[in-house]
């Protein structure tokens, strides 16, 4: 979709402090064009970018976690039964994920700080 910008609203004045702070901001988030930057920032009321690589590795514990799943319900299937081993290891990996919710829960309930 093309935009068409048919009003134009006039720049404002900074310092040269303050302009740096814009230019910080703008690497930050990716946008290298100033109007984007004014207009998401106006419209939006803030701008976040979170980066946590927590996520990812939640993500890769979630995915061995369902494999196991898998694995014991197909065991289960197969041999009517599960070694206790195999429900040790479930809660390893769910406390482990829960860990890694709070550790992610705690930065981010500092982040306005």
């Amino acid at each position: 979709m093309t935009r068409k910008n048919n009003l134009v609203i006039h720049s404002f004045a900074t310092t040269e402090a303050e302009n740096e702070v814009i230019q910080k901001k703008m690497n930050l988030f990716g946008i290298k064009n100033k109007s984007t930057f004014f207009r998401v920032m106006i419209l939006n009321g803030y701008m976040l970018k979170l980066d946590l690589p927590e996520i990812r590795e939640t993500i890769r514990l979630l995915k061995n976690l369902t494999n196991n799943v898998n694995q014991m319900a197909k065991s289960l299937h197969e041999q009517g039964s599960i070694y206790e081993t195999e429900i040790d290891d479930i809660r390893h990996w769910v406390e482990e994920i829960w860990n890694i919710f709070r550790k992610i829960l705690a930065r981010l309930d500092h982040a306005d700080k």
